[in-house]
């Protein structure tokens, strides 16, 4: 029988990272896997919010948020990327988006509103899949005024300080900023056309930061660290 799906299960995260005007986060241990994630919400022009990846919030947390805007919109990177997409929607009440190539599992696990080319247009954010990828994982691009910041899923991984158990060093996810190697196996199905991205993004005007699910945020040197990532694709 299929597996039911997770409620609205708080775990522990730690605080609100306000990391700027329209960007927050809030970091966790994945639920089973001993790896931490990251979820950012961006605060839209309209005064919307969206989530990138989902993690439920203890009471006083969720409060802060939603006085500071009314929770609408979820993106979830891929299928294996949402393991509390749907206690969120049903706590919050937010519609789910996705990538186009994740589009049939996406809507076999979850109610999903659409892609995320049908995402509503906001000159604060878009999200764009990263080519060369098999999933089609999104990259989140959020201006706030002339500053960019880049949100990463899986693509993009910078454990260094983090504490990893050994199988998990084993696979090479520790250490960064890198593309982990069991992404390029598994997740990458043509390394020159990611690697060409990379370097689009890397090239953007006013890139300051880059945000992934897990890891350290990169806050100086953004572009140059793209660089050197998208050369090991």
């Amino acid at each position: 029988m299929p597996k039911p799906p997770r409620p609205w299960t708080v775990t522990p995260h730690d605080p609100i990272e306000k990391i700027d005007d329209n960007l927050w986060a809030v970091e966790s241990p994945v639920p089973g896997v001993p790896i931490r994630r990251r979820m950012c919400i961006i605060k839209r022009s309209d005064g919307q919010l969206l989530f990138h990846n989902a993690v439920p919030l203890d009471d006083q947390t969720l409060a802060e948020v939603t006085a500071w805007g009314k929770p609408a919109f979820l993106v979830i990177p891929h299928d294996q990327h949402g393991i509390d997409a749907h206690g969120f929607q049903q706590k919050l009440g937010v519609k789910i988006y996705g990538p186009k190539k994740s589009e049939a599992k996406l809507r076999a696990r979850w109610e999903v509103a659409g892609t995320i080319e049908e995402l509503p247009p906001d000159p604060a954010v878009m999200f764009e899949s990263l080519d060369g990828t098999k999933t089609g994982e999104p990259v989140g691009i959020v201006r706030s005024g002339d500053r960019v910041s880049l949100l990463f899923a899986d693509a993009y991984q910078d454990n260094t300080g983090y504490k990893l158990p050994l199988p998990l060093r084993m696979l090479g996810f520790g250490g960064g900023p890198k593309i982990v190697p069991i992404f390029k196996w598994l997740f990458t199905q043509d390394k020159a056309a990611l690697k060409a991205h990379f370097d689009r993004l890397a090239a953007l005007p006013g890139l300051e930061r880059i945000v992934p699910c897990h890891g350290a945020i990169k806050r100086s040197d953004a572009a140059a660290t793209l660089k050197q990532v998208a050369s090991s694709a």
